[in-house]
């Protein structure tokens, strides 16, 4: 198990100086690969790489989106599960925009959720409403040799999770009180990939078939049962399910580089994977209509399952099948729609 994220959240900006050299130590103890920063609102004073500021609902949301990503900002607004057709025309609008005027690497610092966001470790979609950290973890190779040889993963899958979740917090909170009691905002215990630390593989384990086979739903729903019971007694944050962005976890990527994996299929899994549809990329060919029924689809998901779901849409100008260099994420492939 590793730290993938430790994630101040600030209300006062002023304050951030304050304890900028905590977060770096605590980060450092705790290996973890990355140390970001919400704010409520832009401020000139902090200046790590990594900061997120929530834009807020509907069309002021979106608006206030679009500048803050041009000030180098992380953004998600709320644009509702039931929006009027205009608003997501206009949102459709702002992701063509942001990959023709400012480059598609700038598409993956926004995003749309149905619902207002929770204090959460994952970009974009977080906000700050107090102040305190949270974390987020990286696991899939833990479960690995673990799944390999059960006949039935399920109970097995809670026991090495709640292992995993309570050395996690215990961490967390050491680290925060030899920092002088930072307050603990939670862990989001979901099961992320980063490359070869793959989500999908976790679940093909689990389903013992390959991914987007028969058994690929019942298995997302089996490992968000997990997650869930392994944290019912611990603080946890934002999402805590199942994750499965495109262009950060290689088998998808593979999948999606051979044509065997689509942006609608990954749409049609959001009823069971409620971090919702995450980093596919499409070419900017593709016909603004039919992006806005791809996320009215997602959209139509969280209604059914009344939890907040996110979308992040990066447009590029190749075809699918092609390779494109996305910065932080490396080569990852164009997608069929």
């Amino acid at each position: 198990m590793k730290f993938r994220a430790v994630v101040l959240h600030v209300t006062d900006p002023e304050s951030y100086s304050s304890y900028s050299d905590a977060l770096l130590r605590i980060a450092n103890r705790l290996n973890a690969s990355t140390s970001r920063v919400v704010l409520r609102e832009p401020s000139d004073d902090v200046d790590v790489e990594l900061k997120a500021v929530y834009a807020g609902k509907g069309i002021k949301g979106l608006n206030k989106a679009w500048e803050l990503i041009k000030q180098g900002y992380f953004t998600s607004f709320s644009i509702g599960r039931e929006p009027p057709g205009s608003l997501i025309s206009q949102a459709v609008d702002l992701i063509y925009r942001i990959s023709e005027e400012m480059g598609p690497e700038f598409n993956v610092m926004f995003a749309l959720s149905s619902g207002e966001p929770s204090e959460g470790p994952y970009f974009p979609v977080t906000k700050s409403s107090s102040f305190g950290m949270s974390a987020s973890l990286l696991y899939p190779s833990d479960l690995y040799g673990f799944l390999k040889d059960l006949e039935e993963p399920s109970g097995s899958l809670r026991q090495i999770m709640t292992i995993l979740f309570q050395e996690a917090e215990k961490e967390l909170i050491l680290a925060l009180e030899d920092e002088g009691g930072i307050p603990y905002i939670g862990i989001d215990f979901s099961l992320s990939p980063w490359m070869e630390e793959s989500s999908a593989k976790v679940v093909s384990m689990v389903s013992k078939s390959p991914f987007m086979e028969a058994g690929t739903a019942s298995a997302i729903l089996e490992i968000n049962k997990a997650i869930s019971d392994s944290s019912y007694n611990l603080k946890y944050t934002g999402f805590n399910e199942i994750m499965l962005p495109m262009a950060e976890d290689n088998l998808l990527k593979e999948m999606a580089y051979r044509g065997l994996l689509t942006a609608r299929n990954l749409a049609y899994l959001t009823p069971y994977c409620v971090a919702g549809l995450d980093m596919v990329v499409l070419p900017l060919s593709t016909p603004r209509k039919e992006i806005a029924k791809l996320i009215r689809d997602v959209l139509a998901a969280s209604q059914v399952k009344e939890k907040i779901i996110g979308v992040r849409i990066v447009m590029v100008d190749a075809k699918p099948g092609e390779m494109v260099d996305l910065k932080m994420f490396g080569k990852v492939p164009v997608m069929k729609l």
